[in-house]
Formats: C-alpha cells, sequence, structure tokens
C-alpha cells in the first residue's frame, strides 16, 4: 500500500481542493476524466476510488418514487447512493448463491 501526505488548499471562493502528484496519478493508474467516489467515514479519514458507472434504467411510479427518496433522505443520503447500495447488494447476494450452491 502507498502512502502519499497530499496539502488541502482553498480557492478564492474559500472552496477546499486538493492537487494529487502526478507520479501518485501514475500509480494509480488515474487519468483525467476517470469517476471518482469519495466516502467520508466520519473518522477523519475520506477514501476516494476510482469508479466505473454503468447506467441502469428503473420503472418505479410516482408514489413509490416518493417513499424511496424520502427513505433516501432520512438516511441522509441521496436516491442515487439507495440505488447504488441496493444493486450492490442484490448482487453479493447473488455471488454469494452462486458461490454456495
Amino acid at each position: 500500500m502507498r502512502t502519499a501526505k497530499i496539502e488541502l488548499q482553498e480557492n478564492s471562493f474559500g472552496e477546499l481542493f486538493f492537487e494529487m502528484p502526478p507520479d501518485l496519478l501514475d500509480y494509480l493508474d488515474w487519468k483525467k476524466g476517470d469517476d471518482l467516489k469519495f466516502t467520508d467515514h466520519k473518522n477523519g479519514v475520506i477514501t476516494i476510488k476510482n469508479v466505473k458507472y454503468s447506467t441502469v434504467k428503473l420503472d418505479i411510479d410516482d408514489d413509490n418514487l416518493l417513499r424511496y427518496m424520502t427513505y433516501a433522505h432520512e438516511r441522509d443520503m441521496t436516491f442515487n447512493e439507495l440505488a447504488q447500495e441496493a444493486v450492490k447488494e442484490m448482487l453479493d447476494k447473488a455471488d454469494f448463491e452462486s458461490e454456495c450452491g
């Protein structure tokens, strides 16, 4: 595992940002335009992952969409995060079931 110390900077609007050193980007094989997912672990640690997204069309009626969006809000997450979590759980369950017979 490789560790890098990255300095937080502030722009003229007060927004924080950081620049990743080119050697770290090369090591991670990250390129301009990659989709990155930031996960705040609420303990001072933030994980950044390079992710590959796929589009999945969901056919949800308005009543259920409102119900799911409200549920996501109550869990302090977006609807997209809730949908990603649900799909991941189903894929993990399918993998487990195929491994166990």
